[in-house]
């Protein structure tokens, strides 16, 4: 019957142009609710957050509600700055790439295991951050560290160089999903040494007095533990060039992921503070004393 009536309004030449704009109105009504939902209803915290959704990003999503960051809205950092039309449509649908893994549970873990993502200064340029921020900040709450933002930006470090997890504060909110893990957290004196350094080979001088006030005290509370010579300190020796030998391939790994290798590179924790002549003062008088097996 209604099937009928559709066939006789379209053979009805007088009641053809009103069909026309009618269906014309439910198909731009359609249009409009799938743009909304698409692209509006996917750019919400409340989309990126949802378990249903997005259940491959609970850890990123406790990280991010456990940040200073909670009340920034996720495409503030994840879609293009001063996005054009066109610009924003394409990052949607790069996102797209993200569902056949998440349907199927086959998605990797960890989550940008190398943070590569922050450490990318394509994915994640100052521009996202400097539209809160100042570029020019000459403070740091913490009261023990004295950073020049200023000098940084001029050399191009981009702000998620250093503060990789500061929307995403995983060591806070800890992880739950099977085979996801805290993430390397950048805001450490090693970090800094990827491009300071006591030699004066790397890009900027890694002097105390650069970086530290003259009241911070400058030894690590570990080395004045009872025991922590000779024992303790060569346990933690081993232990530090271990994790500098994990760090190398981690560095690796980065670099194949897109970082700069000046941002990618290892850093052996020791050598942030000791130069690497430092050790043979005590080890060279030590060796002298020791018998070679097969040697007089």
């Amino acid at each position: 019957m209604a099937r009928d009536s559709l066939v006789s309004l379209i053979k009805n030449k007088a009641a053809r142009p009103r069909l026309i704009m009618w269906l014309g109105v439910v198909v731009f009504v359609i249009a409009i609710f799938a743009v909304s939902i698409g692209f509006i209803g996917t750019s919400t915290i409340w989309f990126c957050g949802n378990p249903g959704c997005h259940k491959v990003q609970g850890d990123t999503m406790d990280a991010y509600y456990a940040s200073s960051h909670s009340q920034v809205s996720c495409i503030a950092c994840h879609e293009p700055v001063n996005a054009t039309p066109i610009e924003f449509i394409m990052a949607k649908v790069k996102s797209m790439g993200e569902l056949p893994p998440t349907i199927g549970n086959t998605y990797e873990l960890p989550i940008n295991k190398l943070s590569a993502y922050a450490l990318s200064p394509k994915e994640m340029p100052t521009e996202k951050c400097t539209q809160c921020h100042s570029p020019n900040r000459l403070f740091t709450t913490s009261g023990d560290v004295i950073i020049d933002h200023e000098v940084h930006n001029k050399a191009n470090i981009t702000c998620a160089t250093c503060h990789n997890r500061v929307a995403h504060n995983d060591a806070k909110a800890g992880v739950k999903l099977p085979g996801n893990k805290l993430h390397t957290d950048f805001m450490k004196m090693d970090a800094c040494f990827r491009c300071h350094d006591l030699e004066g080979k790397r890009r900027a001088k890694g002097d105390c007095a650069l970086c530290h006030p003259k009241d911070f005290e400058l030894k690590p509370e570990t080395h004045n533990e009872a025991g922590w010579l000779p024992k303790v300190h060569a346990e933690a020796a081993t232990e530090s060039l271990i994790e500098y030998g994990a760090a190398e391939i981690h560095a690796e790994e980065l670099v194949k992921e897109g970082v700069p290798e000046n941002v990618a590179v290892a850093v052996e924790y020791c050598s942030t503070c000791h130069k690497k002549n430092f050790c043979s003062a005590c080890h060279d008088k030590l060796a002298e004393g020791l018998k070679v097996p097969g040697k007089k």
